[in-house]
Order: C-alpha cells, then structure tokens, then sequence
C-alpha cells in the first residue's frame, strides 16, 4: 500500500510537523519529489540538506517549475515537496550533468536505474539549453531501448517562464544541464499513465516544403515567417517565439496527434522547432480549446479510474496555466478524485506505455498512477458532483465546445469539397483518366524519384489511328464513346500505384511506368496494340484496317539531375511520328541510357 502526502514547503519546521506515518517511515521505501518555484540554488541546496537530515537515506528527486501542483490546485512561486512511502517498491536514483549527447546520457541514467522488475521510472530534464527549449526525444528513446515494457513519466523543468535557466536534482547533487531520475521496482507496484491534449487543428492543411532537421526553411513555399504572419497576424509574429506556444503546428505521428511550437526565429525567416519534420509533412495550426478541457479531463479520469491508484503526479505543460489562468483547477480537480495529486508546470513532458515507443509532448497534460496491490483492484470511488470538471467550469467553456463543433464540422466539410476539386481538377471529364495536368505533375515526381535511385522510367505515347476520320464518318458522339472504350483498355494497364494513364489531348493518351525495364515496357505496348484491334470498334474510313488501331512511341531513360520531362515527351513524340511513318498500327522505341 502506498501512503501520498504533499505539503508546501516554507521552512524547516514543515518537516517536523509531518505525521508520524511519515516520519516513522523506513526511509529506503520513501520518495521525495521537490517541487521547486523558487529557482535560486541556495535554498534549494538548503532543502535537500534538510530532507537529508530528516529522512537520511530516502530518495531525492526535483526539478524548478514553472508552477506547481498541490491536490488539484496550481501555485505560483512555491515549493511542494510530496512524501511517497512504499510498503515494498525499491527506488533507485540518478543524476547525469550533461545534455549534449541525449543518448549517452540515457544510457549513464539506465546503467544508475538498473534493478530487478522495474515498473515506472520519473525523469526530469532541465528545460532550458542556449535560451532555448531542448527536445528529450534522444534520451527517452535510449531509456525506452533498455526498459521496453516500463512506463516513464515526468517532463523538463521550469522557470516561471524566464527561459534562462533551469535545475533539476536529485539527493546527491543539483545540474541545469542535465537529468535527474528514479526507478521504482517491485512485483505488488502497479503503474498505468495518459496524458490529454485540448488542443485542435483549425484552418487549412500546410505543407513543409524544405527543411533540415528541426529547422524549417519553407512550408507551402513560403518562410515559416511569412506564413505566420499570414495566418495569424503582427501580434503574434512580433513577439515570437513565446507566442507561438499558444499556436502550436498539430501534426500526426504514429496514431499520435501532438502539438509541436516553434523555440526559435532565424535572421532568414526560418523557424527552429522542438521536433524534427520531414519534407511533404503536412500540420494545421492549433489552438488550446478551452471548451473541451473539462471533457478531456473527464476522459483522462475514465481512463485511469480503473488502476487502483494510491497516488497520482501530474506533469502538464505551461502553456495550459498560461492560457487557463484560475480555470486550471477545471482539469486538475477530476484527477485528484483518484488519489492525492502533485506535479508541476513544465516546458515538456516525458510519456510512454510498456511496449510503446515513448513520446516527447509539449501542450499536454500527463498523469501517472501509482498502486501497491497484489492484484488489481476495483475502481476509485466516482467524482463528487460538487467538484467535477462540469461542476465548476463556465459558461463560455460549454459555448467553446459548441463554436468548436461549428468550426470543425465547416473545415471538414471544406476539405472534403477542396479534395473533391482537386481531383477534378485533375481529371478529363470524358474518359475520367489523369489529364495533362495530372500527368505533367507526376512526371516531374517520378523524373526525380529515378534520379534518386537510378531506376528506368518507361513512358508510352499512344495516339488512334485515323481518329479525324473516324469522327468525320461517325459523328463526335460515337468518336467519344471510343475514346472511353480505349480509355478503359489503357486504366487496365495501370497495374500498381505509381503507374499512371492520362488523356494528354485529343486521341493522344500517355502512360507512365515507373520502375520498369524497356523489354517490359515493349511488351505491354504490344499488348496494348492487340487489345485495342480486339475491340473490334469499325473504323470505316481507316486507310490501314476496317477497324480502331493506335500507334504508340516506347521509351525507357535512366533519369539524373539535369533530365527535363520536355525532353522524355518530345523523345516519346519522336518515336510515336516513326511508328506513324512505318504504317501505323505499330510501335517504334528508343532506350536511353541517360538523359
């Protein structure tokens, strides 16, 4: 069974005045986490030397914080020291004084951590590197590498929003480049944390275009600086980076919407963000919805009722406190229902779950559950109604969640006409094949692709026989109703994905094969040539058969970096006027070893 208690700290004497349950405690079974708004080092310094001196041999883990966390309220500027007394969970504890290299450090607080049925490790990070907010992925990765099943919690620590300089400690010393950590083990703990979010995408999809790492040079062809200031006006973009925390880029990754903000503005109008992107990633601008934190709060509740806890440590990002204000106790006080709650405010926070790969957050809130039980236990009991989220939130939260409802049913209804003109745009009403457009784009993507990999492109240009003639002697209605026959013929032979059929204009058709030898590109032509005289569609004008033919030009080219798509059309024309030469109704090709 473990016993939570949590207490703000002024001075000595607190210590004292502790309940004998905590102070007859075996202090190897005891975890202290300091809470720390104060950020001087010296009284910091002074507390651990006290909590030393009163619990000698007890576990020490802390970090500053840019707002603490006591039993569902938040505080500014205090110190909140919680007593976690286990009955039989072994702690271990570590300190590492460097960030720079994230994953030797993981590796040094992994090799600190190492016992026997580890269930939960706590880490904090310092929050501040080079004025800037560091990303801790490096490190939770190589943690989640040596403890794959374990759940690991905690987050970077504050600095009341300075972003100058921030600490994180632990009983034998105190970094503000580095990481302090605890594992806790034992077959009766039980662990199980989530975390929420409340923040939404709204407006349109953009798209990175360039960008190197963490720093993003274009999206939708335009500097992030541009962009910004486009969507969101001089007010936020004159006081970036803080104000970008309030706009976060909402990108999806790995079933995973997080909330990513930018930590730095470069002379060239670029950003710095928190995470790496990759060309083509697209991300809608975010904002907190105020409405529908009561709801998650709720959900995070539902999700963690179950688990038995006996206590709960909250990290959440300051974006919430800053946005909230006083309407943060409208998602602390749900949580606290399931087990006395502590925590802080920090500048990211560290999740996972046993088995999945673990998360660097920003914008959310995170919880984590502590038991000791033999097996797990029935559910806490339910939120009293007079302190539920929905008891105390106000009136313009339930109106957010209605303008949220409103906006987001409106931008999903706008992207499904959006795509739908897209692909309009791209398509030839008659045949309902790619048209020019379509094709002239995917050209252009595939010409690069073959220049990475040095693979064979293959394009046909296929053009009907006689096809003035047909429609002089037909009339236009059955020359479009041809059209459409050898449209379906041409959308058969578009096998996989990167293939492609497009009308190009008129009776003349292009296909592109990707990956594709020149003797199979022939062969498929040949075959294309059959099917259509199998048709059988009557031609009674044509000088070459009583019926329907085409003539087509096959070329295959190893693309490099210089290779224009005007040069593979025209050298596709070209061998498409030579099989029109040699009596049509044939194919004439070329095989370039490199254009």
């Amino acid at each position: 069974m473990i016993y939570s208690l949590s207490i703000r700290y002024r001075e000595k004497s607190d210590l004292e005045r502790l309940p004998v349950r905590i102070l007859a405690h075996p202090c190897d079974r005891m975890l202290i986490q300091v809470f720390s708004g104060v950020l001087e080092e010296k009284p910091i310094l002074a507390l651990i030397d006290a909590l030393k001196t009163a619990f000698p041999g007890a576990s020490i883990l802390g970090a500053t914080t840019a707002g603490e966390i006591l039993d569902g309220h938040a505080f500014d500027k205090s110190i909140v020291v919680n007593f976690t007394c286990f009955s039989e969970t072994a702690i271990r504890t570590a300190l590492v004084c460097q960030n720079d290299n994230l994953t030797a450090a993981g590796d040094e607080l992994a090799d600190a951590l190492q016992q026997p049925g580890i269930k939960a490790i706590i880490a904090f990070g310092c929050g501040i590197k080079e004025k800037r907010l560091p990303c801790s992925q490096g490190l939770l990765n190589a943690l989640h590498a040596r403890f794959p099943d374990t759940v690991i919690a905690g987050g970077q620590a504050g600095d009341n929003g300075k972003c100058l300089r921030t600490q994180v400690f632990t009983a034998e010393g105190i970094t503000d480049s580095g990481f302090a950590a605890v594992s806790l083990a034992g077959d009766s703990l039980v662990a199980h944390n989530d975390y929420t979010l409340s923040w939404v995408p709204i407006g349109k999809k953009l798209t990175i275009t360039r960008v190197e790492g963490s720093r993003v040079y274009a999206i939708d062809g335009q500097t992030p600086y541009e962009i910004y200031r486009h969507y969101l006006g001089d007010e936020i973009v004159d006081d970036l980076p803080m104000s970008a925390v309030d706009f976060p880029l909402m990108i999806e990754r790995d079933g995973v919407l997080m909330a990513v903000h930018a930590i730095g503005v470069n002379a060239d109008g670029s950003f710095d963000y928190i995470h790496d992107f990759h060309p083509g990633e697209q991300f809608r601008f975010g904002y907190c919805h105020t409405g529908l934190i009561a709801e998650g709060a709720g959900r995070l509740h539902d999700s963690l009722k179950d688990s038995g806890a006996q206590a709960t440590f909250l990290y959440s990002c300051v974006s919430r406190k800053w946005i909230l204000g006083e309407n943060v106790r409208i998602e602390l006080a749900p949580i606290h229902k399931l087990a006395p709650t502590s925590g802080f405010f920090c500048y990211g926070e560290f999740f996972s779950r046993p088995g999945a790969s673990p998360l660097f957050l920003s914008q959310t809130l995170t919880a984590l559950c502590l038991a000791e039980i033999p097996e797990p236990q029935l559910g806490s009991p339910p939120i009293d109604p007079s302190v539920s989220a929905k008891g105390i939130e106000s009136h313009q939260f339930r109106t957010m969640r209605v303008l949220h409802r409103l906006v987001e049913t409106s931008t999903r209804e706008i992207d499904l006409m959006n795509e739908e003109l897209s692909r309009l745009a791209q398509t030839d009403s008659l045949t309902g094949l790619s048209n020019r457009r379509k094709f002239d784009l995917e050209l252009e993507r595939e010409i690069r692709r073959s220049g990475r990999t040095r693979s064979p492109l293959s394009l046909i240009m296929l053009d009907v026989d006689y096809f003035k003639f047909y429609n002089d002697a037909c009339g236009h209605v059955m020359g479009d109703d041809c059209l459409r026959q050898i449209a379906t013929v041409l959308r058969g032979f578009a096998r996989r994905h990167a293939d492609l059929v497009a009308r190009y204009g008129g009776e003349e058709f292009m296909l592109i094969f990707p990956d594709t030898r020149h003797d199979i590109a022939l062969k498929m032509a040949e075959e294309i040539r059959r099917t259509v005289e199998n048709l059988n569609i009557a031609h009674p004008s044509s000088l070459i058969a009583p019926h329907i033919t085409v003539s087509q030009g096959v070329i295959t080219a190893i693309c490099d970096k210089s290779t224009e798509a005007n040069a593979l059309i025209d050298e596709a024309d070209k061998q498409l006027y030579l099989a029109k030469m040699n009596g049509r109704n044939s194919i004439s090709d070329h095989e370039l070893l490199c254009l």
